[in-house]
């Protein structure tokens, strides 16, 4: 074991700990910045820190009970940052080489590793201005990866020397490579044709892959290394996961070349080689051997991934969003809608035990079930295995028609309801939409339960009292609105909590794309002065809407610690609100 990594993990679990009032224990803020800044969490780094883990834990013999109990609460949050980080990183690390690679284009990362300052409105290149809204975007998305700083309204290079070799090192993509392999290791796994070009990039990218030797640092920034892993890391996964074949790559499963029975042996072995830097896979002779961070990885990976990958079209075209901005760019949801039912899933099963604690405390009933959003229906999955359908009238909408057919595809398995209802073209920002095809199937909207998984962020150029108005419309319908929604983090959060959420990630696509990220609920300005939009909860109540808020929960916050006061934002929120009428005759107001 590393003798410093095993030194600095004593130092954090040398500091009191504490339990949350749900069990679970935390560190306190001195252990957590040691662990943010000295300990580094990526690939094989993070699966030394769980075997260094495991090991402090068993050298328990010549500890008192309480050191016992304080070193196993430490390494438990340890562990869970390093699992967290396994899966956080990777996407964020997939945007970081496109939008480097878009930036040595254009020349750009000389001028921030020379020390100049860009400043969005008035930056240039060939003497023409570039779209200040999508250089800001990307600026911004470097400041919350802790590689520029901002300087009056524009942005400089952080002082870190990560940073300068970040930029001095940064790239275009090689000719022909597009910013995401997915579709093409995809093809692979399926033993499918590739052309000859394909197959070398795909060799290309499992040689010479970049390893980070020193596990020495002071800083969670990434290096330039870890960016080139992460990018060449998350298609690998998103073609397993397309194959179907994440879900059996459990803690010990075992590869090997010719396994997936291809063409292409030499790209095979690519793809293991990858898995195997990034420290999901060990090796073990001619096999490749799934170790506990590649478990993991595999396991709860494919969600995140595949929701930021699903922008690779922004990516591609980085160089054009620079100089013309977004207009002409649009994501199609059919490459989204797996990942999408991955990463909503469990927020989906809170919602439905939260509807039916709910109707038992009220009396409430309803016999109209509608998904929007729908992707592959996740939600009226959970209801229907609950309430099944000989009373229950279910509807799936959404704008994508490649989501409805993937529902389709699903009720045709049996896994939706046979006489579920679908509502296609339906805007989730158009309320009169959906109302107008209820009407038509002869059912009433009043008192009808309408749930969401991460869909009213998509809703355009929003503002407040857009949104606001959006929802007014849901709410004289009648609808009880169960909605998950990520919460926006602000930058000094994402930079505070380092690899501990995806969502520098997740809130730089959204904005690329126009859509737009909220607090869960209503914030004071933050601690930097800045202040964070309407939350989606004024915009209900503004709307009409009560929040029953006995019925809304959170996931995990971000901090591993107890703030000082008391700000510890979680990643995402689940909100249930009654329509204003309904809320009155519940005695809930």
């Amino acid at each position: 074991m590393n003798s410093d990594l095993f030194t600095t993990l004593h130092a954090i679990a040398s500091h009191p700990t504490g339990t949350t009032s749900a069990g679970f224990p935390y560190l306190s803020k001195a252990s957590w910045q040691i662990l943010r800044n000295q300990v580094p969490l990526l690939f094989a780094f993070g699966g030394k820190a769980l075997s260094a883990c495991t090991q402090l834990e068993s050298e328990s013999e010549e500890r008192s009970a309480e050191e016992q109990k304080r070193y196993a609460d430490a390494m438990q949050v340890v562990r869970q940052v390093t699992y967290t980080a396994g899966i956080t990183a990777p996407p964020d690390l997939w945007l970081l080489r496109n939008v480097l690679a878009a930036f040595a284009t254009l020349g750009l990362h000389q001028r921030l590793a020379q020390g100049d300052a860009l400043f969005p409105e008035v930056c240039m290149f060939n003497g023409r201005p570039l779209n200040a809204a999508v250089l800001r975007t990307d600026l911004e998305f470097f400041q919350a990866r802790g590689l520029v700083e901002a300087y009056d309204d524009g942005y400089r290079m952080a002082g870190h020397p990560r940073a300068l070799q970040i930029f001095e090192s940064a790239t275009p993509l090689p000719d022909g490579l597009p910013s995401s392999t997915t579709r093409w290791w995809r093809d692979l796994f399926f033993a499918d044709e590739l052309s000859e070009h394909q197959s070398a990039l795909l060799q290309g990218l499992g040689a010479d892959i970049p390893k980070r030797a020193d596990g020495f640092q002071n800083h969670w920034i990434a290096t330039a290394d870890e960016i080139e892993l992460g990018f060449r890391l998350l298609p690998v996964v998103l073609g397993l996961r397309a194959t179907g074949q994440t879900a059996t790559l459990k803690q010990g499963a075992v590869l090997s070349v010719g396994c997936w029975q291809s063409k292409y042996p030499q790209a095979e072995a690519a793809a293991l080689n990858i898995l195997q830097a990034a420290g999901w896979m060990d090796a073990q002779g001619n096999d490749y051997v799934v170790t506990e961070l590649g478990a993991r990885g595999f396991s709860r990976g494919p969600g995140p991934f595949g929701i930021i990958e699903t922008y690779q079209a922004y990516l591609d075209q980085g160089v054009q969003l620079l100089e013309k901005g977004t207009a002409d760019v649009w994501v199609e949801r059919g490459e989204n809608v797996g990942a999408s039912q991955d990463a909503n899933r469990r927020g989906f099963m809170n919602s439905n035990d939260a509807l039916d604690r709910f109707s038992e405390a009220t009396h409430f009933e309803y016999n109209v079930f509608i998904e929007h959003a729908v992707g592959r229906g996740e939600a009226t999955r959970i209801r229907f295995e609950r309430s099944g359908d000989d009373t229950m009238r279910y509807f799936g909408a959404d704008l994508e028609d490649a989501a409805i057919d993937e529902a389709q595809r699903e009720q045709q398995r049996g896994v939706l309801p046979a006489k579920m209802e679908f509502v296609r073209r339906a805007d989730i920002g158009c309320p009169e939409t959906l109302k107008t095809a209820l009407e038509q199937s002869g059912v009433s909207t009043q008192g009808a339960v309408m749930m969401v998984g991460n869909g009213f962020h998509e809703v355009r150029d929003q503002d407040f009292e857009s949104m606001t108005k959006v929802l007014s419309g849901y709410e004289g319908m009648g609808i009880v609105l169960l909605f998950t929604e990520e919460n926006a983090l602000s930058v000094e959060d994402l930079r505070n909590t380092a690899w501990n959420t995806y969502h520098s990630g997740f809130k730089y696509v959204h904005a690329l794309s126009g859509q737009v990220l909220r607090p869960g609920v209503a914030r004071t300005p933050h601690r930097s002065g800045h202040l964070m939009r309407a939350s989606w909860e004024e915009c209900a109540l503004a709307a009409g809407y009560v929040r029953a808020g006995e019925f809304c929960s959170r996931t995990r916050t971000i901090y591993p610690y107890p703030t000082q006061d008391g700000h510890n934002p979680s990643v995402s929120s689940n909100h249930f609100f009654i329509p204003g009428a309904l809320a009155a005759k519940l005695g809930l107001e």
